[in-house]
């Protein structure tokens, strides 16, 4: 369990209000470029010396098309924070926890962590909300995005839909991935230019998307997700337990017996 030490009061109360009425607050500069460097070097190092990880039968991994040849990129640790020293001290960093202490109003719980490395030539990611329809899983959710490169237009940057939060889910219940179409929001996207050590926090009911990445380096963002204490406490662990049998339900019945996490 995250410890009681955060601080309350690191945000001003017209930052707690542009969160809740747009669905998203960005920080700059929020981590320097020496953490950050430490940050990148740890993460490559699991990337360089855990090849044996990066297969596509390991829940761990994720791989997407190339946006113009479709083979298949390594893209995405999830999760990583049990495999980088320098992942799980940043996930539970104090600039993050009491900056999510003042948006929920009490202590905040690591939910999970991924990293994005996005390489070159990744597609994006479709329009979707992050909320799922499991019975535990917590409205309470939100992302904290650091990046670790320059998150720009040309390299695929997350772009959000301001102000559709308030909407809530906007797909059925049914416990599945949905994406979100176009035509269903109101407002203009945001995209979500930063810069190494800036972050950017949404809700889990902001839809979001990213474009293909079509520079020749990887945008590698870290991807941390949070729950309010008092919405289910600490579920790190549970959730991936609960992920990893879903992953194992959507599988095809032939392939279940090949898919196993470490």
């Amino acid at each position: 369990m995250i410890s009681d030490t955060t601080t309350p009061g690191v945000l001003s109360d017209a930052e707690i209000a542009f969160y809740k009425t747009e669905g998203y607050l960005i920080q700059r500069g929020l981590f320097g470029r020496a953490e950050v460097e430490c940050f990148a070097l740890d993460v490559d190092r699991v990337c360089r010396e855990r090849s044996d990880l990066i297969d596509p039968h390991n829940m761990r991994v994720r791989f997407k098309p190339h946006h113009l040849t479709n083979e298949p990129v390594f893209e995405v640790f999830d999760p990583i924070s049990d495999l980088a020293p320098a992942a799980r001290a940043l996930a539970l960093h104090r600039r993050i926890l009491d900056r999510l202490h003042d948006l929920y109003g009490e202590p905040a719980e690591l939910f999970k962590d991924k990293l994005i490395y996005k390489p070159p030539g990744a597609i994006g990611a479709t329009l979707h909300q992050d909320w799922i329809a499991w019975p535990s899983f917590p409205e309470s959710f939100l992302t904290v995005l650091v990046a670790i490169d320059p998150f720009t237009v040309e390299n695929g940057t997350t772009e959000l839909f301001p102000r559709c939060h308030t909407s809530g889910y906007l797909s059925p219940k049914d416990g599945q991935h949905h994406y979100v179409e176009l035509k269903d929001l109101p407002t203009e996207s945001v995209p979500l230019l930063l810069a190494p050590g800036d972050a950017a926090i949404f809700t889990c009911f902001t839809p979001h998307r990213s474009g293909p990445n079509t520079t020749a380096s990887s945008r590698r963002g870290y991807f941390i997700s949070y729950n309010a204490r008092s919405d289910g406490g600490q579920q790190h662990a549970k959730h991936y337990r609960e992920f990893h049998a879903w992953l194992l339900a959507k599988a095809p019945e032939d392939k279940r017996s090949l898919l196993f996490f470490r």
